[in-house]
């Protein structure tokens, strides 16, 4: 009786109008309020064997583990008929002056993933990578490199985050210079992260350190920024239209108007008009596709967190003071949870991994149980339902991501599992072709 009046609480209050960075402030909270009592707590003896257990665990960090694989000396070949996988890359992985100024000199998305600490035993931190190493993308050759590995494992291209505040863009080195070396030759698109920074990028506050102009004129005129990109090549298009995916959704203003405004643009500039992806955020239950947007993704874990069984009260932390949530990987996958969310012309996403307790410390939310044979269970999934979709328009999946490292969200080579999810990636897609050709 109690969970059912939760529930009802919890759908009244998704309907309640409030401004969203609130709403999905309370929607974090909400999982870790309503959770489990307590363990009773530890007796003194199985306090003592955790701490072995931790010691030793911290001590094993450099060694390779019996999960790790090695890189295959053949690749992954695209047939006719493939699902179109296509990762976010996050280019913060490069001094800037603006983080000079808010974070310190030479602070980079680097500087959280080193500092990350394990809050319970068996917790995988830090995360520390393997083949490229701590990179630096203002190095060609490190974006050639991560061009090379996405290939060779079934990645079609990358969904570059885009970020532009009124005319003023940040991160933007890593972009142009791929932009600027067509021998780069690898699809690309753009998301615009439509939404203001503020300091819980390193979970200190939420003090805003660069705001998104939230204006009718700033959001039409932010078309016009993008242009040298889609003219590119290499710019991912469906059907001649060139993608183009929104974070936020529900920021955009008179979001019918700014989107009209936006196809008249590209139009008019012989880029065609574009295809526009609206990402489902969880705090926002709007339909996308009425609004003007030509079809919506999912983006994890905000689509799937509130499905998820929640095992925080499960586990002895290390420190008293923790206060995130811990999220079971295992019952996401094995009870494919993931189909619970529905909706027209979706675009289905995965998660290899997701932990930000290196932006977060003692407050993240982690999903415990992640490896790549779930990742790859899951991901045959949705290749399976994107390879009989007659909805979509183009096969996209979206993986987050590429390179989040800071949420270790990655399918870059680690540590400790070398190239394990990259093989995954290419395998799912290899293993669900047979199956249809069968």
């Amino acid at each position: 009786m109690i969970n059912r009046m939760i529930q009802f609480a919890l759908r009244i209050y998704r309907k309640l109008p409030m401004p969203e960075p609130l709403r999905r402030r309370l929607s974090i909270l909400s999982q870790r309020i309503f959770r489990p009592r307590s363990a009773p707590a530890m007796p003194e003896p199985a306090k003592t064997k955790m701490y072995e257990q931790y010691t030793k665990q911290v001590l094993a960090i450099p060694d390779k583990t019996d999960d790790y694989v090695e890189l295959a000396s053949d690749a992954y070949v695209p047939q006719a008929g493939d699902p179109l996988l296509l990762a976010y890359y996050l280019p913060q992985f490069h001094p800037t002056p603006e983080n000079d100024e808010w974070w310190g000199r030479g602070i980079t998305e680097w500087h959280n993933v080193a500092k990350a600490v394990p809050q319970y035993v068996g917790h995988y931190q830090p995360r520390l990578p393997g083949e490229l190493g701590s990179y630096d993308l203002r190095l060609t050759e490190n974006i050639a490199r991560q061009i090379e590995l996405a290939k060779s494992h079934g990645i079609h291209g990358f969904a570059y985050y885009y970020y532009w505040f009124d005319g003023r863009r940040l991160l933007d080195k890593p972009l142009d210079m791929f932009l600027n070396h067509p021998e780069l030759d690898f699809p690309f698109c753009l998301c615009w992260a439509n939404e203001s920074w503020t300091r819980r990028f390193d979970g200190t506050s939420g003090e805003v350190i660069m705001y998104q102009n939230e204006s009718v004129e700033s959001y039409k005129s932010f078309i016009e920024s993008i242009k040298p990109y889609a003219a590119d090549k290499r710019y991912i298009r469906v059907d001649g239209r060139p993608v183009l995916i929104v974070y936020r959704p529900s920021f955009v203003p008179e979001c019918a108007e700014v989107l009209a405004h936006w196809r008249s643009y590209c139009q008019q500039e012989g880029l065609g008009n574009p295809y526009i992806i609206g990402v489902k955020e969880n705090t926002f239950d709007g339909d996308l596709l009425a609004l003007g947007f030509d079809a919506q993704s999912e983006f994890h874990p905000g689509t799937v967190f509130r499905y998820c069984r929640n095992i925080t009260n499960e586990i002895s932390f290390m420190r008293d003071d923790f206060g995130g949530i811990v999220l079971d990987y295992v019952d996401l996958v094995k009870n494919k949870q993931y189909f619970k969310f529905q909706a027209k012309k979706l675009h289905r996403a995965i998660m290899p991994m997701w932990d930000n307790t290196p932006r977060r410390n003692n407050t993240p939310m982690i999903f415990e149980g992640a490896s790549p044979a779930l990742y790859k269970e899951w991901l045959i999934d949705i290749l399976r339902e994107a390879r009989n979709s007659k909805e979509l328009d183009a096969p996209f999946i979206f993986v987050n991501a590429w390179n989040e490292w800071g949420e270790c969200a990655y399918l870059e080579p680690d540590r400790k599992y070398g190239y394990a999810f990259l093989r995954a990636t290419r395998e799912a897609i290899e293993e669900t072709r047979k199956a249809e050709g069968e």
